[in-house]
């Protein structure tokens, strides 16, 4: 928003849509462990208060691997 409240621009809405919220927590788990080191996706879940998914997880990390 600009400094007067009216719209400025938006980010990375191309492809904003309703989804498994898994398809998202799957590759921000992820990405934990690229920024961050091993132990970091656990408290990302409970931050955001679900309990790991271990197949909807693995799931959506093989569809972000197969690419568009």
């Amino acid at each position: 928003m600009a400094e007067d409240g009216a719209w400025a621009g938006h980010v990375d809405l191309g492809s904003l849509a309703l989804a498994d919220r898994w398809a998202d927590l799957a590759v921000a788990t992820w990405s934990t462990r690229w920024n961050y080191g091993p132990g970091w996706e656990q408290p990302l879940l409970d931050a955001y208060g679900i309990a790991d998914d271990p197949a909807r997880t693995a799931y959506h990390r093989l569809l972000w691997d197969a690419g568009p």
